[in-house]
């Protein structure tokens, strides 16, 4: 009812919300229900995982900075709506962190129909919250291809031009 809404009563009977009081034991588990509810297109369980903060950020391959709860939940929402069903297979990782903070260092082989289609590289950060670990960012871009592989040599073999560049140390390249 309106009423119920405005005074920021909610009703706890529905599923969507029950769900929001799952707690994550483990970084392991928060990140295991991201990529299943992804692949299911489930927001409800999406919404879990994500930490209840407004600070929290998503960046979505080629796309930039998504800032604040609802507008990252907005941007997974468009992709469910958009995009086929995809799966994920996590084939390297990185951890760091502590007991309150977890860094993971993914790297994803992203399937459609069984085949391979594309590689990410992922960043994904989590902390306790309320009991449970909650993600506070997401951060994906492509695999960068080999080719673009920088080799240092052939680089500093343009030093004709600037007698000045210090062989021992790469160039800076920002």
């Amino acid at each position: 009812s309106h009423r119920a809404e405005h005074w920021g009563i909610i009703d706890t009977s529905l599923p969507e919300l029950q769900l929001l009081t799952k707690l994550y034991k483990t970084p392991d588990e928060a990140e295991a229900a991201f990529y299943e509810a992804i692949e299911h297109s489930d927001m409800a369980a999406l919404t879990n995982v994500w930490s209840t903060d407004d600070n929290i950020v998503c960046v979505h391959p080629g796309s930039s900075r998504i800032e604040g709860r609802a507008e990252v939940l907005e941007s997974f929402s468009e992709l469910f709506a958009e995009a086929p069903s995809l799966s994920f297979s996590i084939v390297d990782t990185l951890y760091t962190g502590n007991e309150s903070l977890a860094v993971h260092l993914v790297r994803e082989e992203v399937e459609l129909d069984g085949e391979v289609v594309s590689v990410m590289v992922s960043t994904n950060i989590y902390h306790v919250e309320d009991g449970g670990w909650r993600m506070l960012l997401h951060h994906t871009s492509p695999e960068p291809d080999a080719a673009y592989d920088i080799d240092y040599d052939e680089l500093l073999a343009y030093d004709e031009f600037d007698d000045d560049i210090d062989d021992d140390k790469p160039p800076v390249l920002h």
